[in-house]
């Protein structure tokens, strides 16, 4: 007879939300480091706008391209600012999709593990049928052989 866990479906049902955590870790991962990306672009681009800045008013500066260069710091900082607080909610969704991931894991090694003290539980009584079974078989050789009965209620004289 084979071996049926009866919390099977369960398990995997269990194994599948694992995955589907793990999925979505990994794209929540990804939407942070794209995140991380554009904030380390833009600082790039407000690095060299400052530096266009700084020598545009050692040069001889003209207001209005003084006044352009200004306006496209200052939108530049604000854009800083928002991919800023992106990157910070994406970490934050990364966390929350690891603790649900390991929350997951966790549901599913509570019934692996209990499956597993089923299957031992289920082996150890497979091997207890089986010797109770060549006892029965090492009795009823032992009883022909001995001509005695193996079985005091097959007895004609009791």
């Amino acid at each position: 007879m084979a071996f049926k866990f009866r919390l099977q479906r369960v398990l995997e049902l269990r194994e599948q939300a694992e995955q589907a955590r793990a999925r979505a870790l990994a794209s929540a991962q990804n939407a942070a480091a794209q995140a991380r990306q554009a904030q380390e672009t833009l600082e790039a681009l407000h690095q060299t706008s400052r530096t266009q800045l700084q020598a545009a008013t050692i040069a001889a500066p003209r207001v209005g391209h003084l006044q352009q260069l200004g306006t496209t710091l200052g939108a530049i900082e604000v854009r800083l600012e928002q991919a800023a607080e992106l990157v910070h909610a994406a970490e934050a969704d990364v966390h929350q999709a690891q603790q649900q991931l390991e929350e997951a894991a966790r549901n599913r090694r509570v019934l692996t593990r209990l499956r597993e003290r089923h299957v031992e539980s289920w082996r150890a009584e497979e091997v207890m049928k089986d010797r109770l079974q060549m006892d029965e078989v090492a009795l009823s050789r032992f009883g022909r052989q001995s001509g005695a009965p193996t079985d005091p209620s097959t007895d004609p004289k009791a």
